[in-house]
């Protein structure tokens, strides 16, 4: 069984797999994701994941719970992400989700609590 943090590590590093491949990898074509209480299908999915391939330099997921029962997953992460051009966002995400029996998520529905941002200078934005 997979977990986020894998899926995570293939969507956003484009030197492992096409945006294509990490999705068909990782998520059933009827897949939909809920982010802090708005729905996206597969396909808005995966343009957000493309766009964000082209932004981000480097990306950090520290998992700090994870459970797994059956099909129903749940996971707690931060996740720190630097741009391009230099700027900084560190999040805390809490999720639950439903897996296909191959492993592969079919839900995810999470909220994001914003923890940290920088600027290219590493001073701290509000």
């Amino acid at each position: 069984m997979v977990t986020l943090k894998e899926a995570i590590d293939d969507l956003l590093d484009p030197r492992r797999l096409s945006v294509e491949e990490a999705v068909d990898r990782h998520f059933v074509r009827a897949f939909r994701q809920r982010t802090n209480g708005t729905w996206e299908d597969r396909a808005a999915f995966v343009a957000r994941i493309a766009e964000l391939r082209g932004v981000i330099e480097r990306v950090t997921v520290t998992v700090l719970d994870e459970l797994v029962d059956g099909q129903r997953y749940a996971e707690r992460h931060v996740i720190d992400v630097v741009q391009r051009d230099g700027t900084r966002a560190i999040q805390e995400v809490s999720l639950f989700a439903e897996r296909a029996p191959d492993g592969r998520f079919v839900r995810l529905e999470e909220m994001t609590l914003k923890l940290e941002d920088e600027d290219l200078q590493g001073e701290k934005q509000p």
